[in-house]
């Protein structure tokens, strides 16, 4: 089977997919329309398939033993952001009709890619004979958390999965080029919401007042100094302050700060040390100017960990299918993303798609307004999902786990 021509007849119809998603971005935990959209295809392909309610949409494909069962993965929500009708160089080929609303993170082509996938995987279902594809299409993976009903439906019904893969597009990376490495991929995030109060007063008398504007500033040059005070400098750490809000007036000193924020790292014992010293660093700053506080989050997440063998594997298809030329070395991302927890979970491959091309306008960052991809891409992405699958459930390689997180996977599973 020639899985790059194979990939090409289906392109036109995964572009079709991928345009129609983004002209109707839809947030998280609100993708009834998406969900409609990929229930239609499924069924006009012939995928037996089913909704989990409040997770998303679970297929399957192939006669094969349940016990050789891959999982491949996409995402399928937007993001708040509207969209720029340009990209970086020139006017969109297609612009989200949702005011305010904006597939800034490449969910709508990670969904065609998968959809197209399904259509050659189940047109070749007699080469599944030896196992079986489950398709996992999640809602809310922009921070809903709701890949939880998907993974609390699959162990609850007994689905049996031994490996999961998923790809992820890259605005850095070259179209036509793609990043298969092992380890960790991306990060884990400890988001954060404080709110500090004091006892306002006028600017004439700052020492009749307990400002929470100068004990947010002692904050945070406290805060900034962790990853230098307690992080190995061989460690990655990022620490920054997303928001702040507090007063109205410029001579009047406000009773009441707020801000917020997030850490990123690729252990989670890292993420727990910044959540340590955060919350020293609030006790003892805030008692020093008079201030109290409260706190949501800081609950260190875990980062995206790949699987050894199952990164050598993807490697191996894709010189095999795709062309040695494909793959690409980059460094690993200090974005976060819901697939960490399939991969503690089950041994994992998750790639890095290229989306980049200057003469195009693609190679905007993520979650901006000028994010854009080349839709050239879409048939790379294809391929390797396809030849991932077939050889997977042809092979039925038993990958190592070697995931360290399996205790952190039930605590969230039980949040």
């Amino acid at each position: 089977m020639d899985i790059m021509k194979e990939s090409g007849r289906c392109e036109a119809l995964a572009v079709e997919h991928r345009r129609h998603l983004h002209r109707h971005p839809e947030l998280s935990g609100l993708e009834y329309k998406t969900l409609k959209y990929i229930d239609e295809r499924l069924t006009e392909y012939g995928v037996d398939h089913y909704e989990v309610e409040n997770g998303g949409i679970l297929g399957f494909i192939g006669t094969g033993p349940e016990d050789n069962t891959l999982l491949l993965r996409a995402d399928i929500d937007a993001l708040p952001i509207r969209e720029n009708p340009r990209n970086l160089k020139r006017e969109r080929e297609v612009i989200s009709e949702t005011d305010g609303v904006q597939h800034a993170c490449g969910h709508d082509a990670h969904t065609a890619i998968l959809l197209a996938a399904a259509k050659i995987l189940k047109e070749r279902e007699t080469d599944l004979s030896k196992g079986r594809v489950l398709l996992l299409f999640e809602r809310g993976e922009e921070g809903n958390g709701n890949l939880r009903y998907l993974i609390r439906h699959i162990r609850e019904h007994d689905i049996k999965v031994s490996a999961a893969h998923g790809l992820h597009v890259r605005a850095d990376l070259p179209v036509g080029k793609m990043i298969a490495r092992s380890g960790p991929v991306m990060a884990g995030a400890a988001g954060f919401q404080v709110t500090l109060r004091g006892r306002g007063g006028h600017g004439s008398r700052p020492d009749l007042a307990n400002s929470p504007v100068d004990c947010f500033n002692a904050l945070y040059s406290a805060l900034s100094s962790i990853r230098l005070r307690c992080v190995s400098p061989f460690d990655g750490l990022t620490f920054s302050i997303g928001y702040l809000k507090g007063g109205d007036k410029g001579n009047i000193i406000p009773s009441e700060l707020a801000f917020g924020g997030s850490a990123r790292f690729y252990k989670k014992e890292i993420g727990v040390r910044f959540a340590e010293e955060f919350r020293s660093i609030l006790d003892g700053v805030t008692a020093a100017y008079r201030c109290s506080y409260d706190i949501a989050g800081l609950k260190p997440g875990i980062p995206t960990v790949n699987n050894d063998d199952a990164i050598a594997f993807a490697r191996e298809g894709i010189v095999s299918h795709l062309g040695a030329d494909v793959l690409a070395e980059g460094e690993p991302l200090m974005g976060s993303e819901s697939f960490s927890i399939l991969a503690a979970q089950y041994p994992s491959a998750f790639l890095f798609l290229g989306v980049k091309n200057d003469e195009y306008g693609s190679g905007a960052d993520l979650h901006s307004e000028y994010f854009d991809l080349d839709e050239a891409a879409l048939k790379i992405g294809i391929a390797e999902t396809v030849a991932f699958a077939l050889e997977y459930v042809k092979r039925a390689p038993r990958f190592r786990q070697q995931t360290p997180y399996q205790a952190e996977l039930l605590q969230w599973l039980e949040r």
